[in-house]
């Protein structure tokens, strides 16, 4: 964020840049943002072995199709819909207060790719690296028009469902699936490096992960392109300047809660049908045949991006009422601590499932996955209120911000030194 200082004179213009003050930050957004982390937190969980199909009772599944239907591909939409729309507002400011964003915006992705890269050492699930490559790309493009912005959007959205399709070959057929994939998981329990590595073999491993290659993966729903695609719908919000009047917006903000949710929630079921009948799967193996693969992409794809609109405006339209206000609060304190809750998440779920931790790795299934989530999200609640009350960043953020502008920024609150 973007504040400046400016005295005027006959001969003198000076113009420093620094952060926007905690108070001049939006408070929906940063409520949208702290949710999606939630999200963030339980997806990259289940990557330790809960998505496997090994784990068949009633209430593994039921833990499964809640993680998938409102979660899965959700939660990094929506985290990564806030980076364009952040990038969006980081040009208005610079625009309005006259100075060039160029240096100052490259130092910043600079820094969070170097964050990033140390991040990816621990865990090789890193999006830190991906954001700021990509936020190059948002620089490239954004003299375009809306209209061709979301144009773009749409056909890097279709590249996943059009390149599986593409590349599609038949998974294994026959009643043997959970066996081999019980088998799978206790192959990893015992080989995978998550499993029994120490720090420096697990930092060895993944420095494979580094840098980040926005085109690796681009048959799945959670491609570098996706991504990109996101933050271009996030920037032509932040753009129109909509969220900027958002009482004069609810109406607007209403139909968009309405059919994103309703179209979202319709197509994730829709897809979930798909999988009970036809043998689709997104990420795991599928026995469909080419023309319901694609359709199951299709909804998938499309399917979570409206759900994540649709909680995005259910979210903000909540925060319009004292109630809903007081009640996402606190995510709201999650929300701007970002980059602190998602760096301490990664320590807090690696040294769960690590073998240098507690060695959980493959070793627990959705509902005690789930279970975990909620609980170390809440000490995240709690600690980020904490925080909050006392400074003005989060830890990483004060590094990332002081980096940035090259100058040490003020950490405490003003008010914490009069206690």
């Amino acid at each position: 964020m973007i504040g400046q200082t400016i005295r005027q004179g006959p001969a003198l213009s000076r113009v420093t840049v620094g952060p926007v003050a905690p108070d001049s930050r939006i408070v929906e957004i940063d409520m949208v943002r702290g949710f999606a982390l939630f999200g963030v937190l339980l997806v990259n969980m289940y990557g330790f072995g809960a998505d496997s199909i090994t784990w068949s009772s009633a209430s593994d599944k039921l833990a499964f199709a809640i993680m998938h239907v409102f979660f899965e591909s959700k939660s990094w939409t929506l985290f990564s819909m806030l980076f364009g729309f952040g990038f969006a507002l980081q040009l208005e400011r610079a625009h309005a207060r006259g100075f060039p964003i160029l240096p100052t915006y490259l130092r910043r992705l600079a820094v969070l790719f170097a964050l990033g890269a140390a991040h990816a050492l621990l865990y090789d699930g890193d999006i830190l690296m991906l954001y700021a490559e990509l936020g190059l790309g948002l620089l490239v493009v954004r003299r375009l028009p809306t209209r061709s912005l979301l144009l773009l959007a749409a056909a890097l959205m279709l590249v996943f469902p059009l390149a599986r399709l593409a590349s599609i070959r038949e998974g294994p057929a026959g009643s043997n699936e959970i066996e081999r994939s019980r088998a799978r998981l206790e192959r990893e329990q015992r080989l995978h490096v998550y499993a029994f590595g120490s720090l420096a073999e697990v930092a060895a491993d993944n420095a494979n992960a580094i840098p980040a290659d926005p085109l690796e993966d681009v048959t799945t729903p959670e491609s570098g392109l996706a991504v990109f695609a996101m933050f271009l719908l996030g920037f032509s919000v932040g753009r129109s300047g909509f969220l900027r009047d958002i009482q004069g917006n609810s109406a607007t903000l209403a139909l968009v809660r309405a059919w994103g949710l309703g179209i979202g929630l319709g197509a994730m079921v829709a897809e979930r049908i798909l999988a009970a009948t036809a043998g689709y799967e997104v990420f795991r193996e599928q026995r469909a045949g080419p023309a319901v693969q694609l359709a199951g992409d299709l909804l998938f794809a499309f399917g979570s991006t409206a759900l994540a609109l649709g909680y995005a405006a259910a979210l903000v339209l909540a925060a319009q009422t004292p109630g809903g206000r007081a009640a996402l609060a606190p995510l709201a304190r999650v929300g701007r601590l970002s980059l602190t809750v998602y760096l301490t998440q990664t320590l807090m779920f690696t040294t769960l499932f690590y073998g240098y931790g507690f060695g959980q790795a493959f070793r627990l299934g959705p509902v005690a996955v789930t279970g975990w989530a909620v609980a170390l999200f809440a000490v995240q609640v709690v600690a980020c209120q904490w925080w909050s009350r006392r400074f003005r960043f989060g830890p990483m953020e004060w590094l990332w911000r002081s980096l940035t502008y090259l100058t040490r920024q003020p950490l405490r609150l003003r008010s914490d030194s009069t206690h």
